[in-house]
């Protein structure tokens, strides 16, 4: 940590004089059985809050052993083996109303009271000022980063007077519950476009209407992958996946579920890019997972700029005359076509989808002219969201500046 002229009584502190408890969870096999308490694993955090959707089970329904496992309000679960992207991500044990077994794989937290608030300690654990002190102690192998309970022990944290405490942790709960707001009407917008498309198509599982019904392959214009462009010998020799920014951007998974198209990117240049010509990507295309989360849709936002099809993943153009790709991929969203689309995967370990399988998804299809106004109606509500999105950046920016501003004694002193 950088020395940093602290306001009079603030104190700078090692984690170990602060905190009561700093431990892995307990080693419980997770998955034999379905049932009893739930237990933490690194997937509950993801989101940077507890998600009781994303716990494991291991049939436990009397404590025993583990009663001393069972969070307590207040205790900070942290990864400590993760990818390097992730690896410090934290969250809080609070207004969860699940008795929760802390597991393997994530540290447990827990605050002196008398010194430090835990949520004082939250968000300075999510802080800059923390995060730089994480490489310090972290320990790289090939797929995956960690650091041990005793490095973790000896960094350093800013402490205050508890009355300084509750006063930042007041105005940082203020400004994250603005942004809360913020997400969440970014969040009807979503649901505004699924009452619409039902409010004009009704359920596709009915049909009340009388739309024909097709197998989608009759309306598909391309349905292409990044193998359709040679062996893999050729495709090897041509191609290579580049971390800096160069002519091409190599669009993944990973990009398209995270809405993510700068950071943490793969690039190719020009000569691979010319190579990938059957799998162009130009903004507007329904992509879909071919193989993990077979099945998964996404559609392609425009990005003005050259684009290329990543490995795994189908890439389906159509006929606009005909279908709407904006209604298509509202479609095939539906709970209804969710389960079709799942019938056609197969595999018992690794999900496939094969392009055949693809090529017979049935839908419904409504007049063009009908698809068409509702995608302009979607178009509308999109240009909204993203205004929205731009001021929510805003607001993120704002609010890492907030947070930087009371670590620094620069909002009570």
């Amino acid at each position: 940590m950088k020395e940093m002229k602290l306001p009079e009584g603030w104190k700078v502190e090692k984690l170990e004089n602060v905190f009561i408890l700093i431990r892995n969870g307990a080693s419980i096999k997770q998955g034999e059985q379905h049932g009893g308490y739930p237990i933490t694993r690194i997937e509950t955090i993801a989101n940077s809050y507890v998600d009781i959707n994303k716990v494991g089970y291991a049939g436990i329904y009397e404590l025993g052993k583990y009663s001393d496992y069972l969070l307590k309000y207040g205790d900070i679960l942290m990864s400590h083996i993760n990818s390097e992207k992730h690896l410090g991500k934290t969250a809080i044990y609070e207004n969860c109303h699940l008795k929760i077994i802390h597991g393997m794989n994530l540290l447990c937290l827990r605050s002196n009271k008398d010194l430090l608030l835990a949520k004082y300690a939250y968000y300075y654990l999510n802080s800059i000022e923390f995060k730089l002190q994480l490489p310090k102690i972290m320990k790289k192998s090939v797929n995956q980063a960690s650091f041990s309970i005793n490095d973790l022990k000896c960094l350093k944290i800013i402490v205050p007077s508890l009355e300084i405490q509750k006063k930042i942790v007041k105005a940082l709960e203020k400004a994250e519950e603005i942004l809360k707001k913020r997400k969440e009407v970014i969040n009807l917008l979503d649901e505004l476009v699924k009452s619409r498309f039902i409010e004009v198509f009704e359920e596709p599982k009915k049909n009340d209407r009388g739309w024909e019904v097709a197998e989608l392959g009759k309306y598909l214009n391309v349905l292409t992958d990044y193998h359709s462009n040679g062996s893999y010998e050729t495709l090897r020799d041509n191609v290579t996946l580049l971390d800096t920014p160069d002519y091409a951007l190599m669009v993944r998974t990973t990009d398209l579920e995270n809405h993510n198209f700068e950071k943490d990117v793969k690039y190719i240049d020009e000569h691979a890019y010319n190579h990938l010509k059957k799998s162009k990507v130009f903004g507007g295309e329904i992509i879909i997972n071919k193989i993990g989360s077979a099945g998964k849709i996404y559609l392609m936002p425009f990005l003005n700029r050259p684009v290329s099809l990543a490995m795994n993943q189908f890439l389906l153009r159509f006929d606009e005359n005909k279908v709407n790709h904006v209604f298509i991929y509202n479609l095939l969203l539906t709970p209804y076509m969710k389960v079709k689309i799942k019938e056609k995967v197969r595999g018992a370990v690794t999900k496939t989808i094969t392009k055949d399988a693809i090529r017979e998804i049935k839908i419904m299809v409504p007049p063009i002219q009908l698809q068409n106004q509702f995608a302009d109606f979607v178009k509308q509500v999109d240009k909204l969201k993203f205004e929205m999105q731009k001021s929510l950046k805003k607001m993120e920016n704002n609010f890492n500046s907030l947070i930087q501003r009371a670590f620094k004694g620069e909002l009570f002193k």
